[in-house]
């Protein structure tokens, strides 16, 4: 077959079509514009806040939104992911479901904030000088109830089949971080990257879940599964214990950077880290796309196939984009960014193939309820960064945490597929 007949118009609409069809690639595709969107309005976000703030404040000011991410990750109680399971199931008591998500996860973010600020906040040194005031205290608690809520609507719309509305909802609040995170360098100069991510939740918030709330229906049928049983708690509970894991070796890194390097060596790490966690959403964002779509009673034999012809190579594309260009990326951020934390990066690109590997393998384990395998993937996962994080990073700087990290992802995408990939996936999801 010629290059021209390849690219004619009618194989074009042909493999168009197809695409159209497949229920994954349906479901994925406006999560994969969002994060495309994402990347590209994240990136021109730190290379203004890069510039317009100096490095300490930089570090401190990622710290401060890495306690916010991770507080909220922890708050969550994992229902994020968990209402891409059930939400399908759920027919016409979805918006039940959504609420009592919303309330459960508000009442126990109250519970982890007292325990963070009266039991741990005391022993972080650097991130209590930050949260000096009660005000500043204040505006933290108000940033993580918001984002919990800001994380959660995302997951009801596509768990409602309503992902097309994320790339609006998303693209609309990263252009407002951009404006107000220079409006605020001028009048806020200590603490404006940190603000310029609160003043658009309190906006896109009431909107957003608004919406969902008052026309919030399934868009789809679970008739291949039913309104099945009540989901047991023990299941949501060996979620969530996997999820605390994921919360401690990924929103928490940049943290634990602020404690281990300097605040100067901190920011390369936290640029380096933020550049590679907004090429991760890519795999994020379809493993959402294949719970949900399992969920639903799609063939999984047939999503796999889309996960390992389309997925896979995608993610292995972007990366090795990103790693010939990580020194062009970071320099955009500043010479000096550029020059020491270029390698940081590269590393931590190469960790993206095997961590896609392990997070499709989360979310088919997830829709087929195997809570066990997520809890080993993720304590695995955590183990490793943490523990080779405390050895390497005072030896070897940012770069010992990168290594940390490839080689945590390396052992998980190697268990990924001893445990996952190389079983028959079951005809339906298990549903007792």
């Amino acid at each position: 077959m010629t290059g021209q007949q390849m690219l004619s118009p009618a194989r074009l609409r042909q493999r168009a079509a197809h695409v159209v069809r497949d229920p994954l690639s349906r479901s994925a595709w406006p999560l994969i514009l969002n994060t495309g969107s994402n990347g590209l309005l994240g990136v021109a976000y730190w290379v203004l806040a890069a510039r317009l703030y100096d490095r300490a404040t930089v570090g401190t000011n990622t710290a401060l939104i890495a306690a916010m991410t991770t507080l909220s990750g922890i708050s969550q109680l994992n229902m994020g992911p968990s209402l891409a399971v059930l939400v399908p199931r759920a027919g016409s008591r979805a918006r039940r479901i959504l609420l009592y998500v919303y309330g459960a996860v508000t009442a126990f973010s109250v519970v982890v904030l007292s325990v963070f600020l009266l039991a741990v906040l005391p022993h972080l040194s650097q991130l209590s000088e930050v949260l000096h005031s009660a005000g500043t205290i204040v505006v933290l608690a108000v940033a993580v109830l918001l984002f919990n809520l800001f994380a959660l609507q995302d997951a009801a719309l596509v768990s409602l089949r309503w992902g097309k509305l994320i790339p609006v909802e998303n693209t609309s609040f990263g252009f407002l971080k951009i404006v107000l995170v220079v409006t605020l360098s001028g009048v806020f100069p200590a603490m404006g990257i940190f603000a310029s991510w609160l003043i658009p939740m309190l906006v896109m918030v009431p909107v957003v879940s608004g919406l969902i709330f008052l026309r919030g229906r399934n868009q789809g049928s679970s008739a291949a599964l039913g309104n099945g049983p009540r989901e047991p708690l023990r299941r949501l509970g060996l979620d969530y214990v996997g999820y605390l894991f994921q919360v401690s070796s990924t929103f928490f890194l940049p943290v634990i950077a602020l404690e281990l390097l300097e605040p100067v060596a901190a920011s390369v790490f936290a640029v380096a880290w933020l550049t590679s966690s907004t090429m991760d959403l890519l795999a994020t964002n379809v493993g959402t796309a294949l719970t949900v779509e399992t969920s639903y009673g799609e063939d999984p034999r047939a999503l796999r196939r889309t996960i390992f012809r389309r997925a896979v190579p995608l993610v292995a594309l972007v990366s090795g984009l990103g790693l010939l260009a990580a020194p062009l990326i970071l320099h955009l951020y500043g010479a000096q960014y550029s020059a020491e934390g270029a390698s940081t990066l590269q590393i931590l690109l190469l960790a993206s193939v095997p961590r896609c590997l392990v997070t499709f393998a989360i979310a088919e384990s997830r829709a087929h309820r195997r809570m066990w395998v997520i809890v080993w993937l993720r304590a695995q996962n955590a183990v490793l960064a943490l523990g080779l994080s405390f050895l390497l990073t005072p030896r070897v700087g940012a770069n010992g945490m990168a290594v940390a990290w490839l080689i945590a992802q390396l052992a998980g995408g190697a268990c990924a597929l001893a445990q996952v990939w190389r079983r028959r996936p079951a005809l339906l999801p298990e549903t007792t």
